[in-house]
Parts: structure tokens; C-alpha cells; sequence
């Protein structure tokens, strides 16, 4: 299982309660969280990922941007359970 330790940057999860007023914006910061995690992943977790693509599709998977019903605002969700159980996940295992 892949688990990232609490010293490695994080940047997705620590922003899963920032509102984003729209979609855009929300996977603007989303795309800017995978450029700065990327290859700190790739680099301490070889076995699991192959290149920086992989390690980019991934975290388009693990955490999406998603609307809230609630205030109408988009979130970061965590998906990462999901992702990592998902076939797209195992298959390339």
C-alpha cells in the first residue's frame, strides 16, 4: 500500500477544506499540488509508480475537485482509498 509520511509535502490534503468559487480555480490549484508532489512521489515511491504521467493520472484520481451541495463551492476530495483499490490502479501493478 502506498502511504505518504507526514513529513512529505502533502499539498492535496492539506487543502481538502479550502473553498474554490469555481471548477476552474479548484483544479488550477489541483494541477499546481500534482506539479509540486510529483516527483517527490515518483522519486519515494518507485515500486508504485513508473513516470511522472503515472504519477500525474493517479493524482488526478486520488483527488478530484468536486461541487458541494452544501455552498455551492468546489473542494478537493480525497479519494485516495478508492483510487488505490480501483482496476485502473491494479492493473498497472
Amino acid at each position: 500500500m502506498l502511504v505518504v509520511s507526514t513529513n512529505a509535502p502533502a499539498h492535496h490534503l492539506e487543502n481538502l477544506n479550502t473553498p474554490y468559487p469555481n471548477r476552474g480555480a479548484c483544479e488550477a490549484a489541483v494541477a499546481d499540488f500534482n506539479s509540486d508532489d510529483r516527483d517527490m512521489l515518483l522519486e519515494r515511491f518507485p515500486n508504485f509508480f513508473s513516470s511522472n504521467g503515472e504519477v500525474a493520472s493517479f493524482l488526478t484520481r486520488a483527488f478530484p475537485c468536486e461541487q458541494s451541495d452544501a455552498d455551492g463551492q468546489w473542494y478537493i476530495k480525497n479519494r485516495l482509498a478508492e483510487s488505490l483499490s480501483s482496476d485502473w490502479y491494479l492493473r498497472r501493478k
